[in-house]
C-alpha cells in the first residue's frame, strides 16, 4: 500500500487530478473518506463482545425480517428479482447500508469529493485535531476483484448468495430510476454518492479490508491533517452535507432524522443489546 502526506489541500487536489478515468484505463478508481484511521471493516462488526458466528447469526436474522412492515422505511424491489435468484438480497444489502444500517459492506465512492466530506464529517468533533485519511483503491477493471453489475458479464452474480462469496469483491451496482426514485432514501443516497462497496466474506468478516493482500497491492492511503480538514470545510460547498444526505422530497430534515432513529434503534437492538 502507498501512502500519500499531502502539506495542503491544493497538494491534495493536483493528486486526485493525476488519477487515472479515462476509458482507456486499467483500473476503476475508487474513494473512502474516514475522519480517523480506523481499520476499514464492516459496520457488523463494532461490538468486540460478538464473535464472529454471533455476528453472522444476527446478520441473518437482520435480513430475514428486511421489509418495509418492520423497518419503517421504503423498500425499493429489485427490476429483476424475478429472473435471478439472489438480485433481491444483494439490493437490499445495498439500500440498507446507505440508509444506516450495519451491514457487511464497506462504503466507497467514485467521486473524490464525497470521500474528502467524509474525512470531514465530525459532528461531536471528537476527531478535528486528528488526521482523517482518504483511501483510493485502483481496482483493477478485468480480473477477479470487481463485480460490475454494467457489466453483462458480471449479471450472473445475481444468481450467486452474497452471503456466501469466496472472497471480498467491490461491488459496482445497478441504480434504479422508478417514477418515484427520490423516495427511496437509500438509493437515492447511493445515487447522490456515486456509492459502490466492498463486500466482506462470512468466513472473513472482521478482516480489515486494507489486511487483504489482493487489495492491499492496489491501495493508495492518504493521510488528512487538521489543517487540511479544515481547508477542505471551505471547500466543499455549504449544501454538499444536505445534497449527501438527501432522504425525501418533503421534510427532509424531518426525514433524516427519523431514519437516523429508526436506524440506531435497530441496531443496537440487532448487535449490541443481548
Amino acid at each position: 500500500m502507498k501512502i500519500f502526506r499531502p502539506n495542503t489541500l491544493e497538494e491534495l487536489l493536483s493528486f486526485s487530478q493525476s488519477i487515472r478515468r479515462d476509458g482507456s484505463s486499467p483500473y476503476l478508481a475508487f474513494f473512502r473518506g474516514q475522519i480517523n484511521d480506523w481499520p476499514i471493516k464492516p459496520s457488523i462488526t463494532r461490538n468486540p463482545v460478538l464473535s464472529d458466528d454471533e455476528i453472522l447469526e444476527k446478520e441473518k436474522y437482520f435480513f430475514e425480517n428486511y421489509n418495509e412492515e418492520t423497518l419503517g422505511i421504503k423498500v425499493l424491489e429489485h427490476f429483476d428479482k424475478d429472473y435471478t435468484k439472489y438480485a433481491q438480497e444483494w439490493h437490499n444489502l445495498f439500500q440498507a447500508q446507505h440508509l444506516g444500517f450495519y451491514t457487511r459492506l464497506t462504503d466507497w465512492s467514485q467521486d473524490f469529493n464525497t470521500a474528502m466530506f467524509f474525512a470531514i464529517d465530525d459532528e461531536s468533533k471528537d476527531y478535528i485535531d486528528t488526521d482523517g485519511v482518504i483511501y483510493v483503491y485502483e481496482c483493477p477493471y478485468y480480473g477477479e476483484q470487481l463485480i460490475n453489475f454494467q457489466r453483462d458479464e458480471d449479471y450472473s452474480f445475481f444468481d450467486q448468495n452474497p452471503f456466501d462469496l469466496d472472497k471480498a469483491y467491490m461491488v459496482k451496482h445497478h441504480s434504479q430510476f422508478p417514477d418515484d426514485f427520490e423516495n427511496y432514501a437509500g438509493e437515492i443516497r447511493r445515487f447522490r454518492q456515486g456509492g459502490s462497496f466492498i463486500i466482506s466474506t462470512s468466513k472473513e468478516i472482521n478482516q480489515p479490508i486494507e489486511n487483504i493482500p489482493y487489495i492491499n497491492h492496489y491501495l493508495v492511503k492518504i493521510y488528512i491533517s487538521s489543517k487540511i480538514k479544515a481547508e477542505i470545510s471551505e471547500y466543499l460547498d455549504k449544501g454538499f452535507k444536505e445534497f449527501i444526505y438527501f432522504a425525501s422530497t418533503e421534510n427532509n430534515k424531518e426525514e433524516v432524522e427519523r431514519i437516523r432513529k429508526i436506524t440506531l434503534e435497530s441496531n443496537n437492538k440487532s448487535y449490541w443489546d443481548k
